[in-house]
């Protein structure tokens, strides 16, 4: 699948019609509709509101996603636990500045996890909505 010449949009996204991965939204959302929007299309819903460490990100992916005691709470333990989500799954990202802007790096290499659990087949799709540093460099999508 290739990302068309025009703006996407989540229901695009959700229709099957863009890659799965990391995308930003932008302009006003409502979580309720997007959420809707995405249990109608089949998939799960997973709303993770900011952090601003990566600690504490890692551990509420860990809750959004209901990954249980069994999750380690790093990059590899959250790698292993996305390669077994049961269905194709919106994570929508909230207020992910935070994170992005205290430590940079992590933000990145937490992008490139989320990233490539899309990708192949993966189940996930990631939504970041809220403002946030412009140098993040994922797809946008319009509401």
């Amino acid at each position: 699948m290739t990302t068309p010449k025009h703006a996407a949009t989540v229901g695009e996204l959700l229709a099957g019609e863009l890659p799965r991965g990391v995308y930003r939204l932008q302009g006003r959302y409502d979580a309720e509709q997007l959420e809707r929007a995405g249990l109608d299309a089949g998939w799960l819903f997973a709303p993770l509101w900011g952090t601003g460490t990566r600690a504490e990100t890692l551990e509420s992916l860990g809750v959004a996603l209901g990954f249980g005691e069994h999750y380690g709470r790093n990059l590899d333990a959250l790698a292993d636990c996305l390669r077994d989500l049961v269905g194709p799954t919106l994570l929508l990202w909230a207020d992910w500045a935070g994170l992005a802007e205290n430590d940079p790096e992590a933000m990145r290499r937490l992008l490139r996890v989320l990233e490539d659990a899309g990708h192949g087949g993966g189940l996930l799709a990631v939504v970041l909505v809220g403002d946030g540093p412009e140098d993040i460099d994922v797809p946008t999508l319009v509401g």
